[in-house]
Formats: C-alpha cells, sequence, structure tokens
C-alpha cells in the first residue's frame, strides 16, 4: 500500500466486555499516532454494518476498511462487500479484533489489543482470502449470505442461540459460551438431514447431531473443530457428529474443549468447494456466530476462492 489511504473503522459498541467509549478514544489516538488516515463509524444495531458498508462502497466510493468488533461484526462487513454493487477485488479489509470469540483474527494471529493490531495495517501486507455464500429461504423468499469463517447448524446453531439470550442478562461475561455449550448439550437433539457434495453427491443421509462448514480452522473462541481448515485453498473442511450415544458426546464434548478431538464411530469429516444440506425447518443455523432466524433450507452453500483481499501479518504473505 502506498501509505496514503483514506480507511474507514466500523466499530461495534457492543463486541467485548471494556467500555466502548474508552475502546473508541483509544483507537482514535492509536489510529493518529501510527499516521493512518481513518474515520470511525459505529453501528447501531445488529446489521447495521452491513448497510453501512453497502452505501459507504456505492456512494462514498470508499475501498478501505477496518473492522473494531467481533467474528459477527467481520461477518457483516464481509457481507456488505460482496452484496454492494462493487467488485469485491477493489476492497481491503483489515481487523483490529474486539469480541469475546475472534476466532478468524485468531487464525491471522491478529492480537486483540489495538495498539498490536494497528502495526499490521501500517506494514501493508495483504492476502486474498475465500468468502463462503449461503443461500437459503425465508417465508418462502430466497436470501444470500455471505460469511468469512462458518456455518453451524444443530448444536453449533443451538449454541448460539442460548449464548445471545445468556447474554441478554449476563452481557460481557467470558463464560457464557461455556455454559451455552452445557445446556445446548443437555437440550439438543440429533435432527434428520441430508448432506450432498459438489464432487460425490450424498455423504449423509441421517440424524445429524451437529455440523460445521468451515473455512477456518477456530470456532466459539478457539475450539477447533475443523483443525485441518485453510481459509486459502478453496475448500470447505466439514465436520459432521452422526447419532451420537450420550457417552460418546460427552467424551467428544471434553476432547474438543482439550484441543485434541479424535475419530470416533459418530464422527465424519469432508471437504468440499460447494455442497447442499436438506433438512426440516427445525434445525437452527448460524452464520459466523449470528444466528438466521426463520431460515429455510435447501441451503446451498459455495466457498469464493481469492475472493477478498485482507491486512495480514507478514508471515501469511505468499
Amino acid at each position: 500500500m502506498s501509505g496514503n489511504e483514506k480507511w474507514t473503522v466500523i466499530a461495534n459498541p457492543k463486541a467485548g466486555s471494556r467500555r466502548f467509549f474508552q475502546r473508541k478514544s483509544s483507537i482514535e489516538k492509536r489510529l493518529e499516532k501510527a499516521g493512518l488516515d481513518a474515520e470511525i463509524i459505529v453501528t447501531e444495531y445488529a446489521g447495521h454494518a452491513t448497510v453501512l458498508v453497502k452505501r459507504l462502497l456505492e456512494e462514498e466510493n470508499v475501498r478501505h476498511l477496518i473492522v473494531a468488533g467481533g467474528d459477527g461484526s467481520v461477518s457483516e462487513v464481509v457481507d456488505g462487500i460482496f452484496s454492494s454493487s462493487v467488485d469485491p477485488s477493489e476492497v481491503t479489509l483489515a481487523i483490529m479484533p474486539g469480541g469475546t470469540g475472534n476466532d478468524w483474527a485468531r487464525y491471522w494471529g491478529i492480537p486483540k489489543k489495538a495498539r498490536k493490531s494497528i502495526p499490521f495495517i501500517v506494514d501493508g501486507y495483504t492476502r486474498r482470502v475465500d468468502v463462503g455464500r449461503l443461500s437459503y429461504f425465508h417465508q418462502g423468499e430466497q436470501k444470500v449470505k455471505y460469511f468469512i469463517n462458518s456455518v453451524g447448524m444443530g448444536f453449533d446453531a443451538q449454541v448460539v442461540y442460548y449464548t445471545e439470550l445468556i447474554s441478554r442478562f449476563l452481557p460481557g461475561r467470558s463464560w457464557v459460551y461455556s455454559l451455552a455449550v452445557l445446556m445446548g448439550a443437555l437440550m439438543h437433539s440429533s435432527k434428520p438431514l441430508r448432506l450432498e457434495l459438489d464432487a460425490t453427491g450424498c455423504v449423509v443421509d441421517d440424524a445429524v447431531y451437529t455440523i460445521s462448514i468451515a473455512n477456518g480452522p477456530y470456532t466459539g473462541g478457539g475450539i477447533k473443530q475443523t483443525p485441518d481448515a485453510v481459509p486459502t485453498d478453496g475448500f470447505f473442511d466439514l465436520f459432521v457428529v452422526v447419532r451420537p450415544s450420550f457417552f460418546l458426546l460427552i467424551k467428544s464434548l471434553y476432547r474438543l474443549f482439550k484441543k485434541r478431538l479424535e475419530g470416533n464411530s459418530c464422527l465424519r469429516f469432508f471437504r468440499s468447494s460447494s455442497l447442499r444440506i436438506v433438512c426440516s425447518n427445525k434445525n437452527k443455523v448460524e452464520a459466523d456466530g449470528i444466528l438466521l432466524e426463520g431460515a429455510e433450507g435447501p441451503f446451498d452453500l459455495e466457498l469464493l476462492p481469492n475472493a477478498l483481499r485482507m491486512v495480514v501479518p507478514k508471515d501469511f504473505v505468499e
């Protein structure tokens, strides 16, 4: 980069546990000290970042974006980029992690503190990364959601549901996700699902407990359901749990939190660049930790290779 770019910061005031006015003041000072010409715009409601980004790209010719927030904020900005009329190849995205999970930033080794993440933006190293596209229906109308890290169905989405529910009463608590996992394990059950991969056709037609379709390896604040996922290889990595016994479920959850998940009869792993999921509408669905309320199938997922230019640490530059 030339160093003369005008950056726009999309900041989520509800991300993380620190008071936003403290975080915003720190970001402003550090951006100025680093010599970056940047304007901070604060989101006001869920989904607002998508609306803002579309307007900024189409009406104000903004092409350099910084997300100050968590995975959900990054996802909303990516959705805004790819649902706009602007060619995504013209846009550069940088991240200043500020959420509780920060799974997308975790893969790239982008630190949470602004004083440590801003130097990566100043250095200006970029890499083309893959982006996911999810098509589904809502009240009979087809919808499209672009996502960056992962889509989850079944238990994964149930945990997101419980996390949102608990966070309304206990915001900013680091242990909320762990409690949501426990609640999900006790309340969720396997549901019929048909999974069809692009090359092989149907690979699963059974009662599925959970499925994760991942572009990156981390979900849930550092859990590796798909440890081999690489967001630049042109493939989704899929983790599917089919009809687990209670014993196997508890054993697998324990190993998952210990970051040493091992194969057993109920765990299946796949890799594909596109897929279809056919299931009942009782299955909850989430994308990058955002619950898609009222989403109905069939669900079609496609990976867009090398679709977005992102600021990364030097070690990730080809």
